[in-house]
């Protein structure tokens, strides 16, 4: 009965997640998405062999695999998710995760079969359409079917390990804070352990790696006995009964909204915007992750330079040109702190809260982005690009996070996975980028190239004003519940 249970639990958890998906992209843009994964890995997978010829395989490996694990990392944070979903109510939506509440059924069982759902979604939804991508190439490449079906199955073991461990940590996390730290401090022991103290190889860490390494199946049973293990062991980590927290802030919105007067009536809506950012504890993680993403632009550069042995010539201008891809996480992270719902009952629209959200993302973002540019013209030894680098930041930040806005709105964190949104957003943010970043490789060797960055980037702020000015045209009279705002 307990077993039987369980599968009825996880046929209407995967229900409810494709219903989710339809009612915020529609169906098509839903079932469009793991085709747009393989049309893409497919064209990755052809190009590859010429881009990447110098490059020891072993290298490529280690990089799939580390993005796997990072991608389970990034997913896997069940604790908290919990932790929210037993602790907030999320607007007039009532997920099945939440039936506990009412009904006895443990806790602790939800969470295993939503960890198994999650397991069943990215597989379909991500892994098997980047497998058969891959198989699209094979042939010209001279690799085997059996190879990239291997690939595939390790890559998706490193993801689940990433996922596991991601869970067990934040579980231990939920329950005491010190005791997370203390696990994460011995996972970054580890991970020194590989580099920069060289004293264990990748695939102690990565078992799925160890297939291909040491060419022995043991990795793989490794790999998969150790994601089990992890799940077995978030799950019976994960607290039973949350009680609500209650904290207490000093922050007063009229005393923000006076000091934000200056941006006219917008002042209140930024005001609670930054007071929500400050009462969610977002602070430190909003910014921290803007600065990672774009640090980790960086070390991946330096890994192929390090893995190929060749400079790719990589200037502080071309750097500059990522940030704004990098702000669309962050501006996804800032847009779904909190739910909506009750604003449809507020003298307020969509769009005026999308452009409070904005000027908070410029206000927190900006002065990392002008650090990162610095920093990198120091080490770099480059201090004479960094105001055309801080130009082409400020110029690519505020394009492509208005063009996010203008096709996301509020739910840029699930509009994504509308392929048509992303084919929208790429038609307009990746030919200038291309042209940008080209520039920018070229300027040692052309300096004509360096008035092509700063045309490109006055063009990309003159066109921004009427991408944002356009925000109420688009967004003033949609609801803020969870609808297809797409549609």
């Amino acid at each position: 009965m307990g077993q039987s249970l369980s599968v009825r639990i996880f046929k209407a958890m995967m229900k409810e997640e494709w219903r989710l998906h339809q009612s915020l992209v529609g169906p098509l843009g839903s079932g469009l998405f793991p085709a747009m994964i393989f049309v893409f890995t497919a064209f990755l997978a052809v190009v590859a062999p010429l881009l990447l010829s110098q490059m020891p395989t072993a290298t490529i490996l280690l990089m799939l695999h580390a993005a796997s694990v990072v991608y389970g990392l990034f997913v896997g944070n069940f604790g908290s998710i919990g932790e929210h979903v037993m602790t907030r109510r999320l607007g007039q939506v009532s997920m099945i995760m939440q039936m506990p509440q009412t009904y006895p059924v443990s806790f602790r069982r939800m969470m295993a079969v939503f960890y198994a759902k999650d397991a069943v979604f990215y597989l379909l939804y991500s892994y098997i359409p980047l497998t058969l991508g891959i198989g699209v190439a094979a042939p010209m490449a001279g690799v085997s079917f059996t190879s990239v079906a291997m690939l595939g199955l390790t890559t998706f073991l490193a993801f689940m390990v990433g996922m596991g461990l991601s869970f067990t940590l934040s579980a231990v996390s939920v329950r005491s804070r010190l005791a997370g730290l203390a696990l994460y401090a011995v996972l970054a022991c580890l991970i020194a352990m590989i580099y920069p103290l060289g004293m264990i190889g990748p695939e102690y860490l990565m078992p799925s790696l160890g297939y291909w390494v040491l060419r022995d199946l043991q990795g793989i049973l490794v790999a998969a006995a150790a994601s089990l293990l992890f799940a077995f062991l978030g799950v019976v980590l994960m607290k039973e009964k949350y009680e609500t927290k209650q904290s207490r802030y000093r922050d007063s919105l009229l005393d923000v909204d006076r000091l934000l007067g200056f941006m006219g009536e917008l002042s209140p809506l930024v005001a609670k915007e930054w007071i929500e950012v400050r009462r969610s504890g977002a602070l430190g993680p909003v910014v921290f992750s803007f600065s990672g993403h774009l640090l980790a632009i960086y070390l991946m550069s330096w890994v192929f330079e390090r893995g190929v042995g060749v400079d790719l010539g990589f200037n502080v201008v071309f750097y500059s040109g990522f940030v704004g891809f990098m702000g669309v996480m962050t501006y996804s992270f800032i847009t779904n702190l909190e739910h909506n719902e009750y604003l449809n009952v507020q003298p307020v629209s969509v769009d005026q809260v999308v452009k409070g959200k904005l000027a908070v993302y410029f206000t927190l973002t900006a002065g990392v982005t002008a650090l990162y540019v610095v920093g990198l013209g120091v080490m770099k030894h480059q201090m004479g690009m960094v105001p055309l680098g801080l130009l082409l930041a400020a110029a690519t930040s505020v394009y492509v996070v208005g063009v996010t806005s203008y096709l996301t709105g509020l739910w840029t964190n699930t509009m994504f996975f509308d392929a048509r949104i992303i084919l929208k957003f790429c038609a307009a943010v990746v030919p200038p980028m291309i042209v940008a970043e080209i520039a920018a490789l070229l300027m040692p060797i052309m300096p004509a190239a360096t008035y092509v960055v700063v045309v490109m980037s006055m063009l990309l702020l003159l066109v921004s004003l009427p991408i944002l000015h356009s925000l109420k045209r688009k967004w003033a009279g949609a609801p803020f519940s969870f609808v297809n705002a797409g549609q």
